[in-house]
């Protein structure tokens, strides 16, 4: 038998005398009984005889509750057929159908619903409604409110009942008749041997504790049945009828805390990827110091590189240099002695193929070759003479090149 995504149940029936609950848990793949209670209701305060059996069942606040018996001492179960539809459109077939299924006029009743299987042709279905009126449910709600605080689902036994089903005979629930074949037949029809396929289907479904009676539970099972079919999420349409108030916030709790840990999830991917783009950035700027350093370095190494170039050139041409003249200082002097006070010396550069002269002078009548004779070891090579604006004082250029001759 194949399960629905449902890992752990439980199934109350009550009725105006007596309520009764079993525990479902799946172990290995299949769901065990993990305990059942049944115990008469006190008619005084009855909320706290279903407050009593849940504590005695042991079951926890995570568990799925479905609470079956009937809604109202009103309420109607048949079983009709109706086409393929869509749970609302299908309601809607069921309740415009409604009037020919009840004794009485039809006022304010609500219903619930569930798929029983497909008929012979193929082309319809067998459908399970219950009919109840809404003062029945307030009174169950009432109970709920006083005692289970919340359960999950509510609704009547026999609404789990398929279509190929063998007669079943729930004497909490309707104690003067028993339903097959799609109809209700008296009691006096019943006989106990016709809980043998019962007992035999239930075992096959689940496991049992030992001197567990089938018989006495068969509505706590059947009701199980349902609850681990795999169709079971298809069908909760049709039976869903208590207030939102009255229902667990399991989903709502599980959106909270998925919206949580997708909270987390993103604070910890922000945290991973925004850590990771921190390092990158520092290891980033560390990087571009060190190239601004390297680059320093470098134009540091270049412009050393630059100088020592400029240091060696320099080297090499006084190394290049020849050792010059012993009588350097000695012609320099007569060079000074012979020129007259009236001329001034303003750039002289000594080389070894010449002495360039830059004079100034203000003498009319300075007459340089004449001036420059003494000196037999040069010769004028170059004289120039300016003056400018007719001014008095004339610049003069004088390039003296070795005569051969000594003094």
């Amino acid at each position: 038998m194949k399960f629905s995504s449902i890992q752990e149940f439980a199934v109350l029936v009550f009725s105006s005398a007596s309520i009764k609950g079993c525990w479902f848990k799946k172990r290995s793949g299949r769901f065990v009984l993990k305990n059942y209670v049944s115990a008469a209701v006190n008619p005084e305060n009855p909320a706290e005889s279903w407050k009593k059996l849940r504590k005695e069942l042991g079951f926890g606040s995570d568990c799925i509750i479905f609470l079956a018996g009937n809604i109202g001492n009103d309420g109607i179960f048949y079983r009709t057929a109706a086409p393929v539809l869509p749970p609302k459109s299908l309601h809607d077939a069921l309740m415009f159908g409604l009037p020919g299924q009840l004794p009485g006029e039809v006022t304010d009743e609500e219903i619930q619903f569930t798929p029983a299987g497909k008929l012979p042709d193929g082309t319809e279905i067998a459908v399970n409604v219950y009919a109840f009126t809404p003062s029945g449910l307030d009174r169950v709600t009432a109970q709920i409110s006083q005692s289970l605080k919340k359960v999950d689902y509510l609704l009547y036994p026999l609404l789990a009942l398929h279509l190929d089903d063998p007669p079943l005979y729930l004497p909490e629930i309707e104690p003067d008749f028993f339903f097959a074949d799609g109809q209700w037949h008296d009691r006096s029809r019943w006989d106990d041997s016709m809980y043998a396929p019962w007992e035999k289907h239930f075992r096959e479904c689940f496991d049992f504790p030992e001197g567990f009676s089938v018989k006495d539970y068969s509505d706590c099972l059947l009701i199980a049945r349902f609850a681990c079919s795999p169709d079971f999420s298809a069908q909760q349409a049709g039976i869903r009828i208590l207030p939102r108030k009255f229902r667990p916030g399991r989903l709502r709790n599980q959106l909270k805390i998925m919206g949580i840990l997708l909270g987390l999830l993103a604070f910890g991917l922000i945290w991973e990827h925004g850590g990771a783009l921190i390092r990158a950035s520092q290891e980033q700027g560390r990087l571009e110091a060190e190239r601004a350093n390297l680059e320093h370095q470098v134009r540091k190494l270049r412009n050393q590189l630059k100088s020592g170039e400029k240091e060696q050139k320099e080297f090499a041409r006084v190394l290049n240099q020849k050792p010059g003249e012993n009588e350097l200082i000695g012609r320099l002097a007569d060079l000074s002695r012979i020129l007259p006070d009236n001329v001034m010396v303003q750039m002289l550069r000594w080389s070894d193929s010449s002495v360039d002269l830059t004079l100034r002078s203000e003498a009319e009548n300075l007459n340089l070759p004449q001036l420059l004779k003494p000196l037999t070891y040069w010769k004028i090579a170059q004289l120039q003479e300016r003056r400018r604006n007719n001014e008095v004082t004339r610049n003069i250029t004088l390039k003296l090149v070795p005569a051969g001759g000594e003094k």
